[in-house]
Formats: C-alpha cells, structure tokens, sequence
C-alpha cells in the first residue's frame, strides 16, 4: 500500500512558489520544493530542499519520488515544453497522482505569442498524459510591477505603459498561491479542469497609480505611451523581438478594451474576495517609496 505524502513543487523560488511554501509550511505539509539553485532557498519548517535540473530527467526522480502531487511553474525560455514534459514524463513514472500546472491566459499551440505558445504545447502533453491535472491560467501578476516599473515611481513618480485607459483585472501571487494550495490539498473537486484567474476588477494604470499615491503620500502620474514609444524602451533594455511583439500585442488588447474580463474563480474557490490592488499597494508601499 502507497504511502505517498509529500507535495513537490517546481519553481519553488518564483512568485508563486515561495508563496504556495508559505502555505504548506503552516499546513504542516511535508514538502519538497525543487530549485537550480540552493542559494536562493529560504529555510522553512516541512520544506525539504532538492536540487534537480529539468533538462536531465534522471534529476528529477528524486524530487517526486514519494510525492503524490505537483506544482509546476518555471518561466518560459527556449527549453520550456522540454522541461516540463520531463517533469510529466517523471511523475508518471513515479505513479503521481496530480498536478497543478501553471499556464497562461489564451494558452493554445497555434499562438504566437511567445508565452501562450509554449503553454499550450505542454497543456495538450498534460491532458495526454493520463495523470490527474488541474490547469490555472492566472492573469497579469500585480508583482511583476516589480523592478523597473517599481524604479521609476522611486525615481520619477511616473508610470509609463502603452496601455491607454484600458482595464484588466491584475491578481495578487498570494492569491494565486493560495488557489494552487487549495486544488493541491484538496483536488477531488477540481480534477482535469482548467480555471482562469483573474483579480476581483479590471482596472486601469491610472487606478493603479492613484493606489499607490495614496499609500506613499506623494503624487504618482501615470504616462501614456505610444506603442512605438514602449517599442523604442524595451528594445533600449535588450529585449528579444519575440518578447516586445508579444508584450505589445498585450498591451494593445488593454488598450483596445478586450482585456478587462473578471470572473469569480478565485472568490468561489477561497470563499474570499480577492486582493484589491489598494491593499496590494499598501502591503508592498515600501517597493515605491
């Protein structure tokens, strides 16, 4: 008879999986959390660390070996369906029963862009696989304002993005997170379905700076860009083409009004609202300040 406990959770120090480790730590939930590199782990209670290299399947063995569920999230690079239909590959072998994969919104083989694309290609090996799956498909992280979008309202006060007034209904990790421990925890319900995440309204940058101004006391001014002016910054800052076609055509769909859809996923699977982006601004103040 299994005795299968343990959860393995793959990009254990991204956004969401230093979060979702907070979570099973206080569960009391044994663990293992899957990392390149044991320099950026954090020391917590239940959390047993592995290194593993997702292109080298025989590393990952280990890391699932007594566990009967998964979190999978790494970010997207060249490598990305080969990694990660590794970890399949291996859970299967290791008789896991489910996973939760991390996914993009409009994840579809046929698309181009860059993050849907890929996403995509592994959701279809998922499904395929025979292995138990549940599949989130989160919106626009209220944490990715962190870095240079966070540096220029320390430095300017400003906020640049090409996005007009258009809306969308960005989520907190810690939401996320807590999805992912929920579906990990307790997956009967939501077995071989896909649920996309969105916060509790779409907003615009101009909300968002108008958050942020009230919880750092100075006034933040949100600039509208051009898509060739946010084409001329990011090329400035080396991005890949792939990568500012992809961030531009967001941007355009924002901008254009056909990103604002806001569903009740997460409230129905926390029985709480989601994180407002005020509450986010205010428990974060000090990465604008």
């Amino acid at each position: 008879m299994e005795t299968k406990n343990k959860i393995t959770v793959f990009g254990a120090t991204g956004k969401i999986g230093k979060e979702l480790l907070a979570f099973l730590s206080k569960a009391n939930i044994p663990t293992i959390a899957v990392t390149r590199d044991k320099s950026k782990i954090k020391v917590l209670p239940n959390i047993e660390w592995m290194e593993a290299d997702m292109n080298n399947p025989e590393t990952l063995t280990q890391t699932m070996i007594d566990s009967k569920a998964v979190f999978l999230a790494t970010n997207v690079n060249q490598k990305f369906v080969q990694e990660q239909n590794n970890a399949i590959e291996v859970a299967k072998k290791c008789n896991v029963k489910h996973i939760v994969k991390v996914s993009s919104p409009g994840a579809d083989k046929d698309s181009q862009n860059f993050i849907a694309k890929p996403n995509g290609e592994v959701e279809d090996l998922l499904k395929l696989s025979g292995i138990g799956f549940t599949i989130i498909q989160p919106n626009s992280f209220m944490q990715n304002w962190f870095g240079h979008f966070s540096e220029t309202i320390q430095k300017e006060r400003k906020i640049f993005e090409a996005t007009g007034d258009g809306k969308k209904p960005f989520i907190d990790t810690r939401d996320i997170a807590e999805v992912a421990y929920t579906l990990l925890t307790n997956p009967i319900e939501h077995l071989n379905k896909t649920y996309l995440l969105t916060g509790g309204v779409a907003i615009s940058y101009g909300k968002v700076a108008e958050a942020i101004s009230k919880v750092i006391g100075e006034k933040v001014d949100y600039i509208q860009m051009t898509s060739e002016e946010a084409r001329q910054r990011m090329t400035e800052k080396g991005m890949p083409t792939m990568m500012i076609q992809t961030f531009l055509a967001i941007a355009e769909g924002q901008r254009n009004g056909k990103a604002d859809f806001v569903n009740t996923v997460v409230e129905e699977i926390l029985n709480k609202k989601p994180i407002t982006v005020e509450q986010f601004a205010l428990d974060y103040k000090q990465m604008f300040k």
